[in-house]
């Protein structure tokens, strides 16, 4: 692997030698901005940096430490010059030990305990819990000790803007540079255009545009709208037939005191068109279904929720995708030889494929037959309290046709099919 060529941005930051560093650095701004690629020449000058204390990488986990990080490190400097335990998180590069720890929720904090850590670099920073920052800040101890760290942009009262960049208190002890994708010269004016239309509304302005900005009001603002909606004037001519789609899967939010949904998705490779829903509340229904009962609806049908089921004939049945948690559920279904797979229920990845997806046109909803989820849709909304504390949250009300529709697009849908 060969280093290409930087822009001026990531160009000072690489090559400034680690004692002229402060103890705090930090580069955020847009996707494929060059944040994490800057880093590759940092990390070699600081293999031979004299500073005390272990050497760590850290991010939401060890994989995706080595997925960012390491891999490309490892690529730049041959396979004969490092070994890394997978396991174990420790790596030995060019003859110095680092240690990879994952930062995945507020009790990572314990595997720092103890340790006294002179250089950090931290994947994903605004991923990572406040609780873990602190103690890795507290384990700092040594002299001249530093830590470094890329992100995309996040709600301003993330800690990471309030508490780190905005705090006149941390002004000698922290650098940061903001890069756009105007920043790294290796980017085509095709790609650019290719990557901006993976995001939509505040997904835009933050790994775009850079910014730090609130997610407040709906979560998929004005994006249902009459290029989300379809009735059977409009339905692609033969997507119905056993030939006009690629793929059909059901996507599930089981319910146990709440309500039960399904949505028949017909995949035509280029778009996504949900065709019918299921909607069972047992609140409102008076009645808790079994999951005997809910199978019996998804396979036969059920009229009076206006649900067609998917018929008796195995050799046509879809794939179904629920939620990972529906284990007694996806169990029954099983039973009954059907191929049930657990939903990616990565929230945060999983609103934001669904709003690309919605504002590209590329995933609509039938006007007769999804009313009442195209209503949830309307309403689904960030719990704004949870916002002003630094994390986008949405709303866990009337969320379960919401709920099923990220399920679907954030297993079925990878960043390069909705934005192609």
């Amino acid at each position: 692997m060969d280093l290409k060529p930087f822009g001026r941005k990531a160009h000072e930051f690489a090559y400034r030698h680690p004692s002229q560093d402060k103890r705090i650095n930090i580069l955020y701004g847009a996707v494929r901005s060059s944040k994490t690629f800057a880093m590759i020449p940092k990390i070699m000058a600081l293999l031979v940096y004299p500073v005390a204390g272990d050497r760590l990488f850290t991010g939401v986990s060890k994989q995706t430490v080595f997925d960012n990080v390491l891999s490309p490190i490892f690529d730049f400097i041959g396979p004969n010059a490092y070994h890394y335990n997978r396991q174990s998180g420790e790596a030995n590069i060019l003859g110095v030990k680092w240690s990879v720890l994952g930062a995945r929720d507020e009790g990572s904090e314990k595997f720092l305990r103890g340790r006294t850590v002179g250089i950090a670099y931290g994947d994903e920073l605004t991923l990572m819990p406040k609780s873990f920052f602190d103690m890795l800040m507290a384990r700092m101890s040594p002299e001249n000790s530093r830590f470094y760290a890329t992100t995309n942009q996040d709600t301003p009262f993330h800690y990471v803007k309030a508490d780190i960049l905005d705090n006149p208190d941390l002004v000698h002890s922290v650098w940061s540079q903001h890069f756009t994708l105007n920043d790294n010269p290796n980017l085509t004016k095709e790609y650019k255009d290719f990557v901006k239309r993976m995001y939509t509304g505040v997904f835009y302005r933050r790994f775009i545009l850079g910014e730090w900005v609130q997610a407040t009001g709906a979560v998929y603002g004005g994006l249902i709208n009459e290029n989300a909606l379809y009735d059977d004037t409009t339905r692609p001519i033969g997507l119905l037939h056993p030939n006009g789609h690629m793929k059909r899967v059901i996507a599930v939010d089981a319910g146990t005191a709440n309500a039960q949904v399904y949505g028949d998705y017909y995949d035509t490779g280029s778009a996504a068109f949900c065709e019918n829903m299921y909607y069972w509340d047992s609140v409102k229904e008076g009645r808790q279904k079994t999951n005997g009962e809910y199978a019996d609806d998804l396979v036969n049908g059920c009229p009076e929720m206006g649900w067609p089921g998917i018929g008796k004939d195995s050799r046509n049945w879809p794939d179904i995708i629920t939620d990972p948690s529906a284990a007694s559920f996806q169990a029954e279904l099983r039973s009954r030889g059907l191929v049930v797979r657990d939903g990616d229920n990565d929230v945060d990845e999983g609103i934001r494929r669904t709003a690309s997806m919605i504002g590209r046109g590329k995933l609509r909803l039938h006007r007769e037959h999804c009313k009442r989820g195209i209503i949830e849709m309307e309403n689904y909304s960030w719990d704004e309290k949870r916002t002003d504390k630094g994390k986008d949250t949405p709303l866990k009300k009337k969320d379960h046709f919401p709920d099923q529709a990220r399920y679907y697009v954030n297993t079925e849908w990878n960043d390069w099919r909705i934005a192609a």
